[in-house]
């Protein structure tokens, strides 16, 4: 299939517009209406009739963190972003899936995302944004993966000078600027979970912001952007927006994993905060509870058009780096993280990716440096200090 571009609408994710069903919804956080909403049986089975009311011209399957996937489409542009994100099985069958997903952009509606934890349905209409078919699987696996004492992560994994490392950081942040420097061996740049024998990727597949994209400072991206080029299966979104990005298969990164499997605990854990204030030193590293507290408010600011209606850039409070795809408790994920990093005796540290006191964002070569002189030698203990700048922003 040749390459694709397409302009979407909207431009960016409509979390504010996802409807929870069933009985299992009892387990969701409903202090965090925005992303966390009850809807009625009845809604659900209306909706399913009209967005199934055609005939679908694609019908993929995936498997990932130990389930399957199904996804029903009528658009070949998201056909082949689910190509490149996702290990899809040629001619396979519908009743080996676990979880079914019926995309129709068809409907003339408003964006509409309809989850049904019970009989495990998804379905999306209303929107032609392509993150929503693969932040959806993220938020399935953001509700079930803790009940197997597997911990979902909004972040990045890559291996470097033998050590495993994960990166959180919401959208823009820099997490895949950051762990595909071409240093490291990148692992995934968007989504891992931590299970009992160590941590693994939930895609295999990159979805990289192209602004200011250069084979001066993004030359792995830049590299696998070309290759996915050449091997027709480039798709571009939104070239023209503020929130523009490409989707490749990770096989296009020289320096990644190609395959899922089983790495390591990780040894590392960076925590991104795009600081518009000023407030926080470029790298800190933090413990304790100053961990936990970082994890569940997720400081950062948010990036233009990482959501619908988002144009500027403002200061963001996200639990768990990624609270729309977390609809659990946060302190279950907060627990899991804090007994994980216990257990396999992990260092943690706070980079921000923002802005100095002078209201001058840090340079990306300085920022690769923090972050790899933080991997190869401690840095000083900061929790206390850095604890009680974060509680005057809250």
């Amino acid at each position: 299939m040749p390459n694709i571009t397409i302009q979407t609408v909207p431009t960016g994710r409509s979390p504010d517009k996802k409807v929870f069903f069933g009985n299992k919804t009892r387990y969701l956080d409903l202090t965090r209406p925005k992303y966390n909403r009850i809807g009625r049986e009845l809604d659900f089975w209306e909706f399913y009739e009209d967005i199934t009311d055609q005939v679908f011209q694609h019908y993929l399957v995936f498997y990932t963190a130990g389930r399957c996937f199904s996804v029903q489409t009528n658009d070949d542009r998201h056909a082949q972003f689910i190509r490149n994100m996702f290990d899809v099985i040629e001619d396979s069958v519908e009743d080996y899936a676990d979880w079914k997903i019926i995309h129709n952009t068809l409907l003339d509606v408003e964006p509409t995302i309809y989850i049904h934890l019970d009989n495990k349905m998804m379905l999306i209409s209303g929107t032609t944004f392509l993150g929503e078919i693969k932040k959806g699987v993220f938020g399935i696996l953001g509700f079930e993966l803790p009940e197997e004492n597997k911990l979902p992560m909004h972040c990045a994994a890559f291996t470097y000078l033998n050590t495993t490392n994960l990166m959180f950081g919401l959208s823009g942040t820099g997490k895949t600027t950051l762990s595909s420097d071409p240093a490291y061996k990148l692992i995934s740049d968007d989504e891992v979970y931590w299970h009992d024998n160590g941590i693994d990727m939930i895609e295999t597949g990159c979805y990289a912001k192209s602004e200011g994209l250069s084979p001066e400072t993004h030359k792995t991206i830049f590299d696998a952007v070309e290759l996915a080029k050449s091997n027709d299966t480039l798709v571009v979104e939104n070239p023209e927006a503020a929130n523009a990005r490409l989707s490749y298969p990770i096989t296009c990164v020289e320096n990644a994993y190609h395959k899922p499997g089983e790495f390591d605990h990780p040894d590392n854990i960076f925590f991104l905060t795009m600081d518009a204030k000023g407030i926080f030193p470029p790298v800190s590293k933090i413990s304790g509870e100053t961990v936990r507290k970082f994890f569940e408010t997720g400081y950062t600011s948010q990036m233009p058009g990482t959501e619908a209606g988002s144009n500027e850039i403002k200061p963001l409070f996200s639990p768990c780096y990624g609270s729309p795809f977390m609809p659990r408790q946060v302190k279950e994920y907060s627990d899991l993280l804090m007994k994980k990093i216990e257990t396999h005796g992990c260092n943690v540290y706070l980079i921000n990716t923002g802005m100095d006191a002078d209201g001058k964002r840090y340079p990306l070569e300085f920022t690769r440096n923090c972050v790899k002189d933080a991997i190869s030698e401690k840095k000083e203990d900061k929790s206390e200090e850095i604890l009680k700048k974060l509680l005057t922003l809250l």
